[in-house]
C-alpha cells in the first residue's frame, strides 16, 4: 500500500467511515465539484463503489492533514498512454498549497517508481488556482479543448498541459 508523506501532509488511500464521509461531503460542495469535468455523484452517494474504484488505481490517493482528509490526488493511465494528474483539495483548506504540495510528491513517486511516464492534466481555464498549480508544478500548455462539464451541464474550455 502506497504511502507518501509530504512537508505537512500524508497521500495514502481512505479507510475509514469517517473518510469516506469526508470525501462525500467535500465532493458535494458545488464549489469544489464544479471544477470536475466528470462529477463522482453516482460513485460517492455510494461510497463502497468509489472506494473500490479508488483501490483499482494503484496512484489514486487521499490527502491527509494529520488523520482529516482534505482532498485527493491522482494519476490514471490514459488510452494514449499518459498518465493524467488530477487533484482537488476541500474548500475549506483552498490557498494553502496543498494541491501543489501533494502533486508535487506524487509526481517525485511516479517519476521514480514508473517507466519513464509521460504526463498531461487539464483545468477550466476559468480555474485559475488550479492553472497556477499546474504552472507550480513546470506543466506547460499544448491547446485548449472543449469538455462537457456534468455539473455546468455544458461544453466548457479546458487548457491541456503536459510535463
Amino acid at each position: 500500500m502506497i504511502e507518501i508523506k509530504t512537508d505537512r501532509l500524508i497521500l495514502k488511500k481512505p479507510k475509514t467511515k469517517q473518510d469516506k464521509l469526508s470525501i462525500v461531503s467535500q465532493i458535494g460542495d458545488c464549489e469544489v465539484v464544479k471544477w470536475f469535468s466528470k462529477t463522482p455523484y453516482e460513485l460517492v452517494m455510494n461510497c463502497k463503489d468509489y472506494l473500490k474504484m479508488s483501490n483499482k488505481h494503484k496512484l489514486d490517493l487521499s490527502i491527509f492533514l494529520g488523520d482529516e482528509l482534505i482532498g485527493g490526488v491522482g494519476l490514471a493511465l490514459d488510452d494514449d498512454d499518459y498518465y493524467e494528474l488530477g487533484y482537488w483539495v476541500g474548500k475549506d483548506y483552498w490557498g494553502k498549497g496543498y494541491a501543489t504540495e501533494s502533486s508535487k510528491y506524487l509526481l517525485e513517486y511516479a517519476l521514480k517508481k514508473l517507466n519513464s511516464p509521460k504526463i498531461k492534466s487539464a483545468y477550466f481555464i476559468d480555474n485559475l488556482p488550479s492553472g497556477n498549480v499546474l504552472q507550480k508544478l513546470g506543466f506547460k500548455e499544448i491547446g485548449i479543448e472543449k469538455r462537457y462539464s456534468d455539473y455546468m451541464k455544458k461544453e466548457m474550455e479546458m487548457m491541456l498541459v503536459i510535463l
